[in-house]
């Protein structure tokens, strides 16, 4: 069942992977100025919004197996559908289905591998997202060397989601079978509060990995006079390092423990994070990005993996932990920018390191409750 769960997780990150490199395609396609992709690309976020919302509902009432079989696959097919949009109004349209089956997804993925670590009884949550993290990488290189070859768009986008949704569809049919009855799942409204604040903890390391992932190399361009080459590798640093840290957490977490893990890395993060404010020197700068990687990487999955526990379904604990995730990603790199403009991206980059100290001091939060084994039958 974890080569099963890991496989749905590969093929969930080779769509993001993928996604990413191809908008400039897209834009070129449809004549889009900067000003009006940006704006185009609120609708996936809007998306992921209603698909957030909705997917605590859906999960209560069909089950995170059941969700993930359906959902995944149709969040990959929905990859092709931003290319083949032959105007801007059917590009939204696609853009905003895109990002509800990407929410929708998500929550059920993470909720059922949730579900898969409480049967193993080891804390594997933070290695599939290094699966993702791994699908990622690989949809990012496939898409670079598919742009570089000027294979267009919708060729190679239809590919990509045809082969990840066969992939998960396969892997999905041999997840573990666990009981489930439909309960009622609550009124859309705030979080509970032990939901709130350990989504706070996800909200803080989502706030400084955007910001590492959107600025880091414009701020080693701007600071430590970087080259292009010097640009893509600080990026570099920060992604494959976390993606490393991951895959290789079990260990680690099963000797120290979440809280202890959790804040030893917070604590990496942050001589990471006082490396890249202070950086005299590019590699200087990269080497703090690649602590920030080293350190945050088990935050978010382990904060997933804790609010399932202690919201009344995994569902409505995933989805609100997503959602603080997702208010993160937008905003954080905003912020930065708007701190960078009105004083320099030193202080920006400080505001970060002070989002992950906070990690640190908040840890405690993500401690496991004790909860009775579920049956499981494979």
């Amino acid at each position: 069942m974890r080569r099963a769960i890991s496989l749905v997780f590969l093929s969930h990150g080779l769509v993001a992977g993928s996604w990413s490199t191809r908008i400039p395609w897209i834009q070129e396609h449809l004549g889009l100025s900067a000003t009006t992709l940006g704006l185009v690309l609120l609708a996936t976020a809007g998306g992921s919004v209603v698909g957030l919302l909705a997917a605590g509902p859906l999960l209560a009432r069909f089950g995170a197996r059941n969700a993930t079989a359906i959902f995944v696959p149709v969040y990959c097919l929905a990859l092709g559908l931003p290319a083949l949009s032959p105007s801007l109004p059917v590009l939204c349209l696609a853009l905003a289905c895109y990002g509800a089956a990407a929410g929708i997804s998500n929550v059920a993925v993470n909720a059922e591998a949730s579900g898969i670590e409480k049967a193993a009884g080891q804390p594997i949550m933070t290695r599939l997202h290094g699966m993702w993290s791994v699908g990622m990488l690989i949809g990012a290189g496939v898409g670079a060397l598919a742009a570089s070859l000027e294979i267009a768009a919708p060729l190679h986008l239809g590919a990509v989601a045809v082969l990840s949704a066969s992939g998960a569809a396969l892997a999905a049919r041999s997840l573990p079978v666990r009981p489930h009855t439909a309960v009622q799942e609550r009124r859309l409204g705030l979080p509970s509060r032990p939901v709130l604040a350990i989504g706070l903890v996800a909200f803080c390391s989502s706030f400084a990995e955007s910001s590492v992932v959107n600025w880091s190399g414009i701020y080693v361009r701007d600071v430590t006079g970087a080259d292009a080459v010097a640009m893509a590798l600080a990026y570099v640093a920060f992604a494959c390092t976390s993606a490393l840290s991951r895959l290789g957490s079990v260990a680690v977490i099963v000797r120290l423990g979440i809280v202890k893990t959790v804040r030893a890395g917070a604590l990496t993060g942050l001589a990471g994070g006082a490396l890249v404010v202070f950086a005299p020197v590019t590699w200087v700068a990269a080497l703090g990005f690649g602590l920030i990687g080293l350190g945050l990487a088990t935050v978010v999955p382990q904060a997933f993996s804790a609010a399932a526990d202690a919201a009344p379904t995994p569902g409505e604990g995933v989805s609100g932990v997503a959602m603080l995730t997702l208010f993160a990603g937008l905003g954080g790199p905003t912020l930065f920018g708007v701190i960078a403009d009105a004083f320099s991206p030193r202080v920006s980059f400080l505001l970060v390191t002070g989002a992950v100290a906070a990690i640190a001091l908040a840890a405690p939060v993500l401690r496991p409750r004790v909860s009775a084994p579920v049956p499981v039958r494979v």
